[in-house]
Formats: C-alpha cells, sequence, structure tokens
C-alpha cells in the first residue's frame, strides 16, 4: 500500500515514521493482550485493531498477516524474558535465580507467557526457527554444565512442561513450589 505524501506530514509533533512505529507497538500489545483471552487461533484481525482503536488498514500497514503479528509478539516477549532471566542468572545458585525469575515474569505477565509457552508454536518456519533459537538460550541457563544433548532436551522438555501446566492451572502453587520442582530436573541433568 503506498503512502501519500499528506501521510508523511507531521501531525501532533510526530513523523510518519514515529507514528507508524508507535501503531505497530499498539497492535503487538493488543495482540498479546486478544491472544491471552482466546488464544491464538481465536485472535482475529478485528479483534486485535478493536484492541488497539486501530482500523485495519494500520493492521496491514505492519503486518502482511496476523501469523506475522504473532511471530513478532513473540520475538518481543521472548527478548523481554531472556533479558530478565539474564539479568537475574548468577550469585551461588545462577539456576535457581533463573528458574525464579523465568516462574515470577510468567505469573506477573500472564498475557506474555501465554503467548511464549501456551499457544501452539511450529506451523510457520519462522516460529519453529524463534522457538528453537528460545530453546537454545533456555537450555543455556537452565541447564549449564549439561552437555549431553538428550539431558538438555529433558531438562528443558520438563521445565517448559512444568510451566504450562502451571500457567494452565491458573498459576496455582506458590513460584518457590515451582521453581524448586523445576530445580530437581534442573540438577538430575547435571548427574
Amino acid at each position: 500500500m503506498a503512502v501519500t505524501e499528506k501521510e508523511k506530514r507531521r501531525y501532533g509533533g510526530a513523523s510518519f515514521e514515529d507514528r507508524q512505529a508507535e501503531r505497530r507497538q499498539k497492535l503487538i500489545l493488543a495482540a498479546i493482550a486478544v491472544f491471552e483471552r482466546v488464544g491464538r487461533d481465536g485472535a482475529t484481525v478485528a479483534a486485535i485493531c478493536a484492541e488497539a482503536g486501530l482500523t485495519a488498514r494500520y493492521f496491514y500497514e505492519s503486518f502482511p498477516s496476523r501469523d506475522a503479528l504473532f511471530l513478532e509478539a513473540y520475538r518481543v516477549v521472548q527478548r523481554e524474558l531472556l533479558a530478565e532471566i539474564g539479568r537475574a542468572a548468577g550469585g551461588a545458585d545462577p539456576v535457581r535465580a533463573a528458574l525464579t525469575t523465568f516462574f515470577s515474569a510468567l505469573a506477573a505477565h500472564p498475557g506474555p507467557a501465554r503467548v511464549f509457552l501456551l499457544d501452539p508454536h511450529g506451523r510457520e518456519p519462522e516460529m519453529q526457527a524463534a522457538g528453537h533459537e528460545t530453546a537454545m538460550r533456555l537450555t543455556g541457563v537452565f541447564a549449564p554444565g549439561v552437555r549431553d544433548p538428550l539431558a538438555q532436551a529433558g531438562v528443558l522438555g520438563a521445565i517448559i512442561d512444568i510451566a504450562r501446566r502451571w500457567i494452565a492451572g491458573g498459576f496455582a502453587e506458590p513460584v518457590e513450589q515451582v521453581t524448586a520442582t523445576a530445580l530437581r530436573f534442573a540438577k538430575a541433568g547435571r548427574e
């Protein structure tokens, strides 16, 4: 869709590029909110646009499809979560710190947690690649020192399944309990 010269003018002191970036961010945040309520398959472009207070025109200005928006929402959540875990990992027990931060972040942000863990990934090659990248980074944090690829997969798979069940169960157990359970799997991978 071509942008006219009139549309490129400054409005309210903001450039066209700034307004476009702001609309894109609104759509990502709206998508996360809608995905939280109805899941990926139930999230329509119309519902996302309504949540963002934007029209479909602006949706398609930023994203070619709903799946492209989901991928971008996943990447945003992934970057924020991994950065938070990275800042926390350290000290005497870095795995415990990373797991505590991971589960605390999921509980504090249920919408992004659903985008990150509950909705199906892997339908598109881009989602498969993003999921693989996340898995590799989480393995390095949750299973440091584990060299056997099968043991790495087991540690990460157990932790992710614990997180998924915890989210689906409405975060019923306290973070400390979930962390302690996941930590047993992380430690078992090092044996």
